[in-house]
């Protein structure tokens, strides 16, 4: 009996717990607990920066992108960080898939996740694979 009523009372105090909490915890304007959050909830140095500068294409355009210039399946697709090399030229994110080819080569495509340029494209067959009216 013992062995049953301790995790009984924890339990019941942890339910009771949260009902006693937004009484206790002060009024929830936006900001009121914090004087110097203007009610956004992140730090003020946040404010300076140019939103476009994050501003991410989505994953679907990407592949939009890829498959506009490439014939194929993409098979794997992740977000990653940019190489040295990219990082001098001030990509800071990249969308890298993995493209199947009608050939059964895989391509490795590395586009810019804020621009949509092309980064890196390689494999075996990537000439066969490259859709016609795409040279560049």
């Amino acid at each position: 009996m013992t062995r049953l009523c301790t995790p009984l009372i924890a339990l019941c105090a942890a339910l009771a717990l949260p009902a006693a909490l937004p009484a206790a915890a002060g009024p929830r304007d936006g900001g009121a607990e914090f004087p110097d959050d203007p009610g956004h909830g992140w730090a003020p140095e946040f404010d300076r920066l140019d939103d476009n500068e994050y501003r991410l294409i989505p994953l679907r355009r990407a592949i939009e992108i890829a498959s506009a210039r490439f014939e194929g399946r993409i098979i794997a697709a992740r977000l990653t960080g940019p190489t040295p090399h990219e990082r001098d030229r001030g990509v800071a994110l990249v969308h890298e898939l993995r493209m199947l080819t009608p050939a059964r080569d895989v391509l490795r495509i590395r586009i810019d996740a804020r621009s949509g340029a092309f980064l890196e494209v390689a494999g075996a067959g990537l000439t066969k694979a490259r859709r016609k009216g795409h040279d560049r």
